[in-house]
């Protein structure tokens, strides 16, 4: 399993560079030998996304072998860390070097020889020796461990970068204190779904603590920010970045007046319609749920969370970030679907104030489609609508 030890160093002062490992996709241009020495030769088949995580995982695993001190210069390095995490070595190795009160020659001195301890314990091939939760994560009581199996549903790893676009009520609409010149001027006013950006900011801190996960409107980001993921909150109606990706999905929103709902549609299935449920007395009792997962050629893992009302758009984060049934959930679209362009459509239930989203395992979703590639047409994976529609 070992490989030699001067061919290990240069392939980690590669990994080290630019945003290094806070996105994790990097890992996927470094030789076989040292995936192997990570995670073994029989993982090597796996999906890269999944391979990625898996690599990033064991590095992180095997950076946590070294002293406390080394630790700090390594996260550093490796852009692990949110305290000194910077688009380039030289800013984080300035940065520590700050902190340390010490020049930044030091710091990479120092960094140095700690590549060279990191080196030889990952060419022992431990690492990849160790036992192994990639595939199947059971925790103590036999459960399958949760975090582990979202955070590479999300292609969430140690360090990624996370963007998430909320949608954005209308000027018109908006209160006078979303504007930047009102006096009591509240940045998070603007938003659309508020309630579901909490739960996926919340959800995401839990997740993943290390990860960079920052907010936006739709007119605040640029898709060149490099990001592992990124998590777009609200239907196309009000939220301009899901707009973008229309072209490409297999169903649309049919648009409607302000006040109105915007249903589903789904041309593949005769156009089919879901839309939300009301009782005679105008109460909503339920509202459909969409998930989209995107995997762009860029690298980055794009997921959107639709719904015809914001009940939706909250039961479709809950779907997949809503611990043991999101794992699960998780699990019944990386068995049906894989790990490629997924789109499944569920039910969200109000429940006096609270969302309601049900588990795959027993009846599946509404629908399921998925494609192994991006230029292939959707298939229809599982169709359950009929028990929505009676």
């Amino acid at each position: 399993m070992g490989v030699d030890l001067a061919s290990m160093k240069p392939e980690l002062q590669r990994l080290r560079q630019g945003q290094g490992l806070a996105q994790p996709q990097v890992v996927l241009g470094s030789s076989p030998a040292l995936r192997r020495c990570l995670i073994g030769p029989a993982a090597e088949g796996d999906s890269p996304a999944n391979v990625a995580l898996a690599v990033v995982e064991r590095l992180v695993g095997a950076i946590g072998r070294l002293s406390d001190s080394d630790q700090l210069i390594a996260r550093t390095e490796f852009n692990l860390g949110a305290k000194h995490s910077y688009p380039t070595l030289t800013e984080r190795q300035e940065a520590l070097a700050a902190a340390l009160g010490c020049t930044a020659k030091t710091v990479r001195r120092r960094a140095d020889r700690v590549l060279d301890a990191l080196a030889v314990i990952i060419a022992s091939g431990v690492m990849a020796s160790e036992p192994t939760n990639r595939a199947t994560p059971v925790a103590a009581d036999g459960a399958r461990d949760t975090d582990h199996v979202l955070r590479r549903f999300w292609s969430i790893g140690p360090g990624s970068r996370v963007d998430v676009v909320c949608s954005e009520i209308p000027p018109e609409e908006a209160p006078e204190y979303a504007q930047p010149g009102d006096r009591n001027y509240l940045r998070y006013a603007k938003f659309a779904d508020l309630d579901t950006l909490i739960y996926v900011r919340t959800r995401l801190a839990q997740l993943a603590p290390t990860a960079a996960v920052r907010d936006f409107a739709p007119a605040e980001h640029h898709d060149d920010t490099d990001a592992a993921t990124m998590i777009v909150i609200g239907g196309p109606p009000w939220n301009a970045k899901y707009r973008e990706f229309l072209p490409q999905l297999p169903y649309y929103f049919e648009p409607h007046p302000l006040g109105e709902d915007d249903p589903l549609i789904v041309p593949q299935l005769g156009n089919l319609r879901l839309g939300p449920v009301w009782t005679p007395r105008a109460e909503l009792v339920h509202d459909v749920a969409v998930f989209t997962r995107l995997r762009l050629a860029s690298g980055t893992t794009a997921v959107l969370l639709g719904g015809c009302l914001t009940l939706g758009v909250l039961g479709a984060a809950k779907a997949f970030l809503g611990g043991q049934v999101g794992a699960s959930n998780a699990a019944w679209v990386s068995d049906h679907i894989g790990d490629g362009d997924a789109v499944v459509v569920t039910e969200a239930r109000r429940v006096g104030g609270m969302t309601d989203v049900a588990g795959f395992a027993g009846s599946g979703p509404l629908l399921a489609m998925g494609r192994a590639r991006p230029d292939e047409p959707f298939e229809v994976i599982a169709d359950n609508s009929r028990r929505y529609l009676s």
